[in-house]
């Protein structure tokens, strides 16, 4: 059951972020865990894509980010919990070419554009069209155009990948605990052809491998804490790496 209060602190972002942009503002979708489930109260972020009539260059992003500051300032336990991806709805239509730029805050990153290309954010896509809540706007449907399961797993053996060739030499507790649980659920959905929340393919990955139980656990452990515990021994720290070269290894024979 979701929580009211995360409810009514969604209806006061929405309300203030069409404030600023008004008809430039087309729909706000949410989608994550709040949604799909897996959401842990004081640590997992809130999630959303808000599209937009033009593209996000032409926007008040000095509003927007005002926004942003305005909602963290006013709910201190949402710091550096908050996603909201801005992307036009002509990019949208067709992310699988586009060039256009996205407006992103993120954990870990203040609001500013990005240059990535917009294909590379399609789980997000495919997220919003096949699990998303409408907070504003018309069916997420009606501006995402159809992505195949396909794609998505191909999206998600692409990420893994990614994580894989990621030194973690420097790497943070949280960013340890992150990789570990991000590559679990990547190899659930390969495997199962599915999506699945961090909790999902933690469980998936911590059944099927069980000698790597006290890693998937530690990692779970440091995530609730927000980084604060767990991933603070040679052991965890050596097991983490070893841990992703070896799930990305069996993504990599799934793949064939």
């Amino acid at each position: 059951m979701r929580e009211r209060s995360v409810d009514t602190l969604l209806e006061g972002l929405v309300a203030s972020v069409h404030a600023v942009l008004g008809d430039d503002l087309v729909g706000v979708y949410l989608y994550g865990s709040y949604v799909s489930g897996g959401f842990d109260p004081g640590v997992s972020d809130l999630v959303l894509v808000a599209v937009t009539s033009k593209e996000p260059e032409e926007l008040d992003l000095e509003g927007l980010g005002r926004v942003h500051d305005a909602f963290v300032s006013a709910n201190p336990d949402w710091n550096d919990r908050l996603e909201i991806v801005y992307i036009s709805r002509a990019a949208l239509r067709s992310f699988r070419t586009s060039a256009a730029r996205l407006a992103v805050i993120s954990p870990g990153e203040p609001f500013h554009l990005r240059d990535d290309r917009v294909v590379e954010w399609l789980q997000n896509w495919y997220l919003i069209r096949e699990t998303g809540v409408v907070l504003y706007g018309p069916p997420a449907a009606s501006l995402v155009p159809p992505i195949s399961m396909a794609e998505f797993v191909a999206a998600a053996e692409r990420y893994a990948a990614q994580i894989s060739r990621q030194s973690l030499d420097d790497a943070t507790p949280g960013a340890r605990a992150y990789a570990v649980l991000t590559i679990s659920r990547a190899l659930r959905t390969v495997e199962n052809q599915a999506h699945a929340s961090k909790h999902e393919g933690a469980a998936w990955a911590r059944e099927r491998m069980p000698e790597w139980a006290w890693l998937i656990d530690e990692a779970l452990r440091c995530r609730l804490s927000k980084g604060t515990h767990g991933f603070d021994d040679e052991r965890s720290r050596a097991g983490a790496e070893e841990f992703i070269a070896e799930v990305a290894a069996k993504i990599e024979k799934a793949r064939g």
